[in-house]
């Protein structure tokens, strides 16, 4: 099929308003399943501690009446600490670029707030399942908390030979071995 002699096509044209989608699609993984799943509480100090407690094993429990009652042996409970780890992330846009009909997106500030709260989630998950021991901190000392890996006691991996597993109260981590 051929073309008309003097058709004007949109080829010819000049002043053709561009075809933007009014839509940012945000195709990068950001799940922090860790993150999310586990639970908060308030940390009033930049080192935190709580307490752990064990139940004895199970054992048969059973005595003649009329016995005489003997006190069962009590075990103090553990007392852990673990740092708070400062994230930081900066947003900085101008008065213009403020003002300027963006597509997408409403206000710029608002979208690079939103846009780095993400990332820090995502800083914060990796932190999180980081083979890295509690660090108090000091003056010039960054202070860190200590990843999942390095509060593990139980269901430990196999480290191999020369390695070690951690003690499972965050001041060590996992080493591994040949």
């Amino acid at each position: 099929m051929a073309l008309p002699t003097n058709t004007y096509t949109t080829y010819d044209q000049k002043g053709l308003r561009e075809d933007l989608s009014n839509i940012i699609y945000d195709i990068s993984p950001d799940e922090t399943p860790l993150l999310s799943g586990i639970a908060r509480v308030k940390a009033t100090n930049t080192i935190h501690g709580w307490q752990t407690d064990t139940l004895r094993a199970a054992a048969v429990n059973a005595h003649l009446e009329g016995d005489d009652t003997t006190a069962q042996a009590q075990v103090a409970t553990v007392r852990l600490q673990g740092a708070s780890q400062i994230f930081k992330n900066a947003v900085i846009t101008t008065g213009t670029d403020t003002a300027v009909n963006a597509a997408g997106r409403g206000k710029a500030m608002a979208y690079a707030i939103l846009r780095v709260a993400k990332e820090q989630k995502m800083d914060i998950e990796k932190a999180l399942f980081s083979n890295v021991a509690t660090n108090a901190g000091a003056n010039g000392t960054i202070r860190t908390l200590g990843g999942l890996p390095a509060w593990a006691k139980t269901n430990v991996v196999n480290v191999g030979a020369g390695g070690a597993n951690p003690t499972g109260d965050g001041s060590d981590v996992r080493s591994a071995g040949a």
